[in-house]
């Protein structure tokens, strides 16, 4: 089978996936503790007529599953509902918030990528020496520190305690801003907390490409390889390196996804006006609507992600077969 072939054959295996995600998602909501009818009505005006008229608008007192095919018809066509905070449409608020966390996951990658990378391959080419001591120390902090606290000390030390010895803050303490507010502007404003966002992942990161290396290096054809005469670099680089690869392949696409559920600490920790924020805002007010959307479209960035992730094995290993 054809790689075109295999892509458009998961592509309609998706098809079953998403709807079983949208099942889940929906019957999860319904079980969230909360009453949307008592929660958009104020106390004095939670009338018997008028939380019968609210039910009837909201289609509540319709049977489960009628509920669920009519969400389901709205989403297919775009229309994930109408936030009953804010009263704005939910597909419009998430778009607002994606490029946001957008910005923050490019960050975080590209962090946890740089430092995991190089980090790894050392490791695993200086064995047991003080290069991969260094590394398992840095992997097991990066693994063990949450995301907040990481977060809040970033803050105190680079915002609040720069600015009283030095007199400015290093960074600010909060808030967003876009590339189009300026470069220079715009990195003060990401890099805190895409860099706390990228730490753990690079932590773990590192260590999968340090044990992928090893087991690799091991292996018989690098063996034939080093007999043959081939430079050290080169049999780390191209016969190692590239062969190593598909195991971090396959945990660095899932953590696009996770990248999405990390950031809603984070988010919240620096006021970053993302997905994840904006989940921690839907579950705060018991906006349901806004919930499934945004839970919705985190569980498609998951399924996508593993798409990509596989197609992507087809360049790293050109042996696997796509049956």
């Amino acid at each position: 089978m054809g790689l075109g072939n295999y892509v458009l054959k998961r592509l309609l295996l998706l098809i079953p996936v998403l709807l079983g995600v949208s099942v889940i998602v929906f019957l999860l909501m319904k079980i969230t503790p909360g009453d949307p009818v008592t929660t958009l009505l104020p106390p004095e005006a939670r009338s018997p007529e008028n939380i019968r008229r609210l039910e009837q608008r909201l289609g509540v007192g319709d049977p489960l599953y009628i509920q669920y095919l009519s969400w389901l018809e709205n989403a297919i066509q775009g229309d994930l509902g109408q936030s009953y905070s804010t009263r704005e449409p939910v597909v419009r608020m998430i778009a607002i918030s994606i490029w946001p966390t957008v910005q923050l996951a490019i960050v975080a990658l590209a962090v946890a990528t740089l430092i995991a990378i190089p980090m790894g391959v050392l490791g695993a080419v200086y064995k047991d020496t003080w290069v991969d001591h260094i590394g398992r120390v840095f992997a097991f902090l990066g693994i063990s520190m949450p995301s907040f606290w990481l977060g809040i000390m970033v803050i105190l030390i680079f915002s609040l305690f720069w600015r009283g010895w030095f007199g400015f803050q290093l960074i600010p303490s909060g808030g967003y801003a876009g590339p189009s507010d300026g470069m220079v502007t715009w990195m003060r404003h990401v890099l805190p907390p895409g860099i706390t966002l990228g730490v753990g992942y690079a932590a773990l990161t590192a260590r999968l490409t340090r044990s992928s290396m090893v087991e690799v290096l091991n292996e018989e054809f690098v063996e034939t390889a080093r007999a043959k005469g081939v430079k050290e670099k080169s049999v780390i680089m191209i016969h190692t390196f590239r062969n190593s690869l598909i195991p971090v392949v396959t945990v660095m696409g899932l953590q696009i996804g996770f990248l999405m559920n990390g950031a809603i600490v984070v988010e919240q920790v620096f006021q970053w006006p993302g997905i994840g924020l904006l989940l921690y805002d839907a579950v705060i007010s018991t906006d349901i609507p806004l919930l499934q959307g945004v839970v919705l479209f985190v569980a498609v960035v998951f399924v996508v992600s593993n798409l990509v992730v596989d197609v992507l094995y087809a360049y790293l290993d050109p042996r696997i077969k796509y049956e």
